[in-house]
This record gives C-alpha cells, structure tokens and sequence, in this order.
C-alpha cells in the first residue's frame, strides 16, 4: 500500500511503501494489517495442534472450559482409590506402633506400668535391611552388565565401559540416590512395598531416582503391583513453593493462583503416626505446593488418536496430567509416550519394590508375616514385667493385733 503526505502545494509528494506486518506467538498467528486511512486491521488465529511441540504443556494449548471437566472426572477417581484402600492405610499405620521406637507411658493397669514393645518386628525389618543393602549395593557399585551372544573382546569393554558409567552416575553423581536407597528397604521391609521414581530433572536435565513412600502412591482397586499393568497411577508430590516457581517460570507448568499450604494433610492416618513415631510435627508455616500427578489413559480433545486416513480411532493415549490441591486446578498435561513409538506404549516412571508379594497390588511385609506376633510377644513380655513389679512392690497394710 502507498500513504501520501501531504505538503504544501509547491513542493512534492513523497509515496513511501510500507510491508504488512506479521507477528508470531505462542498462542497463534497474530497478521497486523495497515489501512490506508491510517487504522489497522488485527487478525488473529488459533494455533494448529499438529504445530506443537511433542513434549510441550498441552494444557496451555487445550480449550480452558476443557480443563476443568477433566480435572474433576481425574479428582473423583481419585477420591475412589483413597477410599478402596482406607482400611490397607489404617493398618499400615496402626502397624508402626509395634516398632517400639518411642515409649509408652502407661496408667492401667496402674501407673508406671510397662510400656516397652517387644522388639521382634523391628529385629527383622533391621536384619532384612542390612543383608539386601549389602547385596543391591555393594562396594564395587549395584549395577552389572552381561553381554548377549558372542563374547567378543569389543562387546566386553563396551560392556566394562556401560558399568563403570553406570556406577559412577549412581553411586556419585546422584548423589541421594544410596540414602534414599536405603531407605528404601526399610519401608519394603516394614509394609512390603515402596517405589522409586526414575524421571529426569526439567530444571538441570540430569537424571533422577526419588524415593516415593506409599501412602503418596495410589493404585486403583483393580490395579496390579507390576505398575505396567495399572489402569492409571496417581503420585502425589509434595513441592517447595519456591521449586515450584521456578518451574513455572521455565514453562514446565501452567502459571496459575497457587497458594503454598502447611507442610501436613489432615485426614493422612500414615503420616500422622509417622510425626508420631519420630517425634516430628508440622511447624504451621505454608511453605509446600502438593501436586498430583495422573498417569492415565485419555482421551483429549484436539489431540485424539487417528488412523492412516485420518479419522478419530476413540482410542485413549498415555498423558501425564498434573492437577494442583488446593485449587484442583490443571497446571500441566504432557505425552507420556516416546516420540518415535507408533504404538505409543506407556513411559514407565516407577519401579515397585516387593518383599512378598500378596493378594493384592501392594506387596506384604514383616507387619503382615509376623505383626500378630509381635503384638502377642509385646502382650506377654508386659504382663510378666507387670507381674514381677508388684510382686516386688513393698507396699500394703498390715493390721495391728492380727494373727498372720
């Protein structure tokens, strides 16, 4: 287009050609045309989905009024699961009183009575921890490599190479992963499962391998302890507010109004007895973001499964969708797939840690095999202590006169 200005009559006009301008953002194509009357034409555009990248926060792309039908449906199997293992978490917590890590100041059968539990439970969680802590970890680093086929003198120094690496990243550049380890084998051996997360960081882009307790891990009613087999798995993540921000300022999660609760879950019957057992208590300060993490199977608008002529299958796709607590909010909802992967298989992030495995998904451990036991012990070894106090108790009343 050509503008004119205008002079006064003795001297030229002057046509200057302007281009159209055309801005891109996130959002979509915004096309600013200019007028020539002076005003401006804004078009804008949706974005294409085909045009995002695979491992972007699609939740910053779906419709907004989509995300909160989805955020309740995913809330409300949720609150499902909780409910179908309620009484698997009251006797995952009532079980931890057998390990006899605090005293009990007792009043019946009188005051002063014995409050020692016996420590029979915790002999055998302790002795499991340390035999398989020796053979999982041992000095030479845990991992250990074979070589299929052929032995060839290349594929065994491949094979030498692949182990020394290995050993190194776990035994030294990740540097919680023998604590966190460790700590591991302590609550497979007390409840008979625990998990570990295998993801990498989105901040630094290392790998990572958290400990995850299970009274933070759900699997639904029909789940199985092989985590491939489960029809969705809920993680629920405690976070620093300020690891949060940062993460929301890198684009990993959408920016929306959270406000950072205090450090404790009401109604969480297992962390309370673990505050319990260990002396500990919320300090009252709001300083942590609790997310849930939802590895399902969905079905999401604008990004559905098709077939070779393009046309929807109905068939559900592996995401990872994160929904904040406090304001059930979606702040984030990812591909859980490879890129490459036509089958599109699920990621597997967790590994489940069995110590027998049951009935059920989660696995048994020693306060199923032996916590019987060991309240019958704990019963026993008081009543004798008991018996012997007041056998030996120099009081009572002794009649002037009487005839004894």
């Amino acid at each position: 287009m050509a503008i004119e200005k205008n002079r006064p009559e003795d001297e030229e006009t002057i046509d200057i050609e302007l281009p159209e301008i055309e801005m891109k953002t996130p959002e979509g194509d915004i096309e600013i045309i200019l007028e020539e009357d002076g005003g401006a034409t804004v078009e804008m555009g949706e974005k294409d989905h085909e045009e995002v990248p695979f491992d972007a926060n699609l939740a910053e792309v779906v419709d907004p009024s989509e995300l909160g039908p989805i955020s309740s449906e995913l809330m409300a199997l949720l609150d499902a699961d909780k409910a179908s293992r309620g009484d698997w978490e009251k006797q995952y917590s009532k079980g931890l009183e057998l390990l006899g890590f605090s005293y009990e100041e007792r009043t019946k059968p009188f005051k002063g009575a014995c409050g020692t539990a016996h420590p029979m439970l915790t002999e055998a969680i302790v002795q499991f921890q340390a035999q398989a802590f020796k053979e999982l970890m041992p000095a030479e680093g845990p991992v250990k490599t074979q070589v299929l086929g052929k032995e060839t003198r290349e594929k065994l120094a491949k094979a030498e190479r692949v182990k020394e690496f290995m050993n190194y990243e776990l035994t030294t550049d990740m540097a919680d992963y023998t604590p966190e380890f460790d700590q591991l084998l302590f609550y497979a051996g007390y409840g008979g499962s625990a998990f570990k997360k295998v993801y990498q960081n989105p901040q630094t882009g290392k790998m990572v391998s958290k400990l995850v307790l299970p009274d933070d891990l759900f699997i639904p009613y029909n789940g199985s302890s092989i985590m491939s087999k489960c029809p969705r798995i809920t993680h629920r993540v405690p976070m620093d507010a300020n690891e949060y921000r940062k993460l929301v300022n890198i684009g990993f999660y959408r920016d929306v109004n959270v406000q950072p609760v205090v450090n404790s879950t009401p109604g969480d019957v297992i962390q309370d007895s673990i505050d319990k057992l260990v002396g500990m208590s919320a300090s009252g300060e709001p300083e942590e973001v609790f997310l849930y993490e939802f590895h399902v199977d969905w079905d999401l608008e604008g990004f559905e499964d098709k077939d070779d002529d393009g046309e929807e299958t109905g068939v559900a796709l592996p995401y990872v969708i994160t929904i904040e607590e406090s304001t059930n909010q979606v702040v984030g909802i990812r591909r859980n797939w490879k890129m490459k992967d036509g089958y599109k298989c699920r990621k597997e992030y967790f590994v489940h840690y069995v110590l027998v495995e049951g009935p059920g998904a989660y696995g048994l451990g020693f306060v199923h095999l032996i916590g019987g036991l060991t309240r019958t012990a704990t019963s026993s070894m008081r009543q004798l202590i008991d018996a012997g106090t007041l056998a030996n108790l120099p009081a009572g009343f002794k009649a002037r006169g009487a005839r004894i």
